[in-house]
């Protein structure tokens, strides 16, 4: 990998690919306390949680969002696992499950064994080690 810019940063079990619900794709994305009043806008419906959100709050609606991204502020913040599997194996939902912020490359083999599917990549040795196919 010699250029940083030449790889997009949402990386999957297939790779690196473009981010569907990024810039300019009219992605709506909320916290729990904005999704009552902002879903079914007929676009893409994006759930943001932070550490400490809790998951039951949308568990009614959870299957009206396209996708949850859970932010990791910090290497050591484990919550976000949690949220993850709750989604997942409480709440069934079925859509993309994104983590972003700090995580590094080994903590993803845990973060999809609890229903990740997508990670929002910005650390550069965890980006290097992607590239190279190396998790």
């Amino acid at each position: 990998m010699s250029d940083r810019a030449s790889i997009p940063g949402i990386w999957t079990r297939t790779g690196f690919v473009d981010d569907r619900f990024g810039e300019g794709s009219g992605a709506v994305l909320m916290s729990p306390e904005e999704a009552t009043g902002k879903l079914g806008s007929g676009t893409a419906n994006v759930l943001v949680l932070e550490p400490g959100d809790e998951t039951g709050a949308v568990a009614g609606r959870i299957h009206e969002f396209d996708a949850v991204f859970i932010r990791f502020p910090v290497f050591s913040d484990g919550r976000g696992f949690s949220s993850a599997r709750l989604l997942r194996e409480k709440h069934g939902f079925r859509g993309e499950v994104r983590a972003t912020g700090r995580f590094i490359l080994d903590q993803i083999p845990l973060m999809l064994r609890v229903g990740f599917t997508s990670f929002a990549v910005d650390h550069e040795p965890t980006l290097r080690r992607l590239a190279a196919g190396d998790l």
